[in-house]
């Protein structure tokens, strides 16, 4: 909060109440009030002597002219320094002329009310104005906005070029854009609103503190944050059927522009196999918002409506195995410098899947990545209240993050959770980072150092079971951590306060982003083991061809990959 903001009182005003004798005197017993006859003086007023002879207009003026005075006299008081609420106290009360008013009435506010006083050192609350001014300056960011010249040729455009927009001028242009493919793609549910998202579009000050460090760097000579290193990241997918997402993913990615600099954002997007909308959506408006936020050319790869997927005739883990590693091949082509398209070094590489995100999301997976001094670092997806990635996550004794397949009798109940792992399980009820042995969870922020030489880690099936070795039949994305642990590689951490969520129902009640929850003994920082576990759970795909199949049936527990250090001769990159 700036320092010309008065702070405001966080409890109430104290207030102290005058106190008044009561403003009904009640006469003594030994008043002649209480010894008058009434009907007897009633009948001597009656007399015949008494009577005054009046005409009946007569009458009527003197009552109207009384009732006149009457609204005079109210007026007057009404319109005096005693102006406030009624209440039932007597006019010399109220005035400080009779017996029984307290000394404490006559002070303060006025007495028409009996409102009680406030206290003179209690600020009174004045409305704050300056939100007007913003609380934290807009980063500078060397960036140029780009829109394609009108009759360009598609094969080597022209851009005209502008500065960068603010948040509210690239949403006035995105916009447009999707309500019109929208409008022209009827495969797109009507449901799909795509200029709403779920999550904010935006950070709030308090995390755009938090996550400073990923952009600047703090001089401990002048005591200021400056512009940092340019850094570059890979953002990366492969999905299908995402059209519900689009809006929040559009959303994140402008927000990560205009926070991190479009300059250092490096998209990889395969899309295939939708049949509601997406491939459209994205091949009409990704590329053109991209770059009008002023994502370089060279760093936008986009291909969309892939044909569709003969699962039949290929091994399912091989064929996904293929699948991501040609999402990834934007960066594999710089393994000989290990230098994005502009020459800068690689901060990391973002992998995410067809789950609902926000800014925030990849933002403190960022944060954490770096704070934890981390190799990968993992999300925390959700099918309903279930944890999703059973099948390639493991804790750090080798087991299972939950029991699967789950007992019917255990259904409606609360998800176990580690049960093999008492400790992970205190740290998760706190949403305090954890590490594992194994993960992925629909977001994983990666260290680009495996996949260059001379590790050239890559996405992969098991091997081939022979008479001499039988590895773990795994998931492609299970394959990152096992070969990140056989390069030494093995502080793998899930944060899990990121939510990703595959449902748009999930989304709107489990896809948040929770915070930390540092107590006792327990602290935010990862104390790494640099030893794998003993065994591994191991669930086998079975080798055949299709997806028709259930790793569940059987389970072994197979030793962790050993230590490896690569040879001079492994230094070159693979493709």
């Amino acid at each position: 909060m700036p320092p010309d903001i008065p702070k405001r009182k966080e409890s109430l005003p104290q207030y102290i109440s005058s106190q008044r004798a009561p403003h009904i005197r009640t006469p003594l017993s030994s008043s002649s009030f209480f010894n008058t006859n009434f009907k007897a003086r009633g009948r001597n007023m009656s007399n015949s002597r008494l009577r005054i002879a009046l005409s009946k207009p007569i009458v009527r003026v003197l009552l109207v002219g009384s009732l006149l005075i009457g609204l005079v006299l109210l007026s007057r008081l009404g319109n005096g320094e005693d102006d406030g609420a009624w209440d039932a106290s007597s006019w010399s009360d109220r005035h400080g002329n009779g017996r029984t008013v307290s000394p404490g009435s006559r002070k303060g506010w006025s007495l028409w009310s009996n409102t009680p006083k406030l206290r003179t050192d209690q600020r009174v609350p004045r409305p704050i104005l300056t939100r007007q001014n913003a609380t934290l300056p807009p980063p500078t960011h060397p960036g140029r906005s780009r829109r394609l010249k009108p009759g360009s040729d598609p094969e080597n455009p022209e851009y005209i070029e502008g500065p960068l927009p603010t948040l509210d001028e690239a949403w006035e242009f995105l916009h447009p854009l999707l309500r019109e493919i929208k409008s022209r793609t009827p495969s797109v549910p009507r449901e799909h609103e795509l200029t709403e998202p779920i999550f904010p579009p935006f950070l709030k000050d308090d995390l755009k503190e938090r996550y400073r460090h990923l952009r600047d760097v703090f001089d401990e000579n002048t005591g200021q944050w400056v512009r940092g290193p340019e850094r570059r990241w890979f953002l990366v997918t492969v999905c299908r059927q995402v059209a519900g997402m689009l809006a929040d993913w559009f959303h994140a990615w402008t927000v990560l522009a205009d926070f991190l600099g479009p300059e250092s954002l490096v998209f990889s997007l395969f899309e295939g196999d939708s049949a509601d909308g997406s491939g459209e959506i994205l091949a009409y408006a990704m590329r053109t918002h991209l770059l009008n936020i002023g994502v370089p050319p060279s760093n936008i790869h986009i291909q969309t409506q892939l044909p569709a997927v003969d699962w039949d005739n290929h091994h399912r883990i091989e064929l996904l195995a293929q699948m991501r590693n040609s999402g990834m091949q934007p960066f594999y082509d710089t393994a000989a410098t290990g230098l994005s398209p502009d020459g800068h070094p690689w901060a990391g590489i973002v992998f995410y899947n067809d789950v609902y995100l926000s800014a925030t999301h990849f933002l403190e997976l960022m944060h954490q990545h770096f704070k934890q001094d981390a190799d990968m670092t993992c999300g925390w997806d959700h099918a309903g209240k279930w944890f999703y990635d059973g099948w390639v996550a493991r804790d750090m004794s080798g087991d299972l993050f939950t029991p699967f397949p789950v007992k019917e009798e255990d259904k409606d109940l609360p998800q176990k959770l580690f049960p093999s792992s008492p400790e992970t399980l205190k740290r998760y009820n706190r949403l305090l980072p954890f590490q594992v042995f194994a993960a992925w969870n629909g977001i994983t922020v990666m260290s680009p150092e495996p996949f260059l030489p001379p590790y050239n880690v890559r996405f992969r099936r098991g091997t081939p079971r022979t008479n001499d070795f039988w590895e773990c039949q795994a998931s492609e994305s299970s394959f990152i951590s096992w070969d990140f642990w056989k390069y030494g590689f093995g502080r793998i951490a899930v944060v899990p306060g990121v939510h990703a969520t595959y449902g748009k129902g999930d989304a709107m009640l489990r896809g948040w982003v929770e915070w930390p929850s540092e107590e006792d003994s327990y602290g935010e920082t990862i104390w790494w083991n640099p030893n794998p576990p003993q065994r591994i759970r191991c669930h086998d795909w079975p080798d055949g061809l299709g997806k028709g199949y259930w790793a569940w049936d059987t389970v072994r527990w197979v030793k962790p990959p050993k230590l490896e250090i690569p040879s001079a001769s492994e230094t070159t990159a693979q493709p």
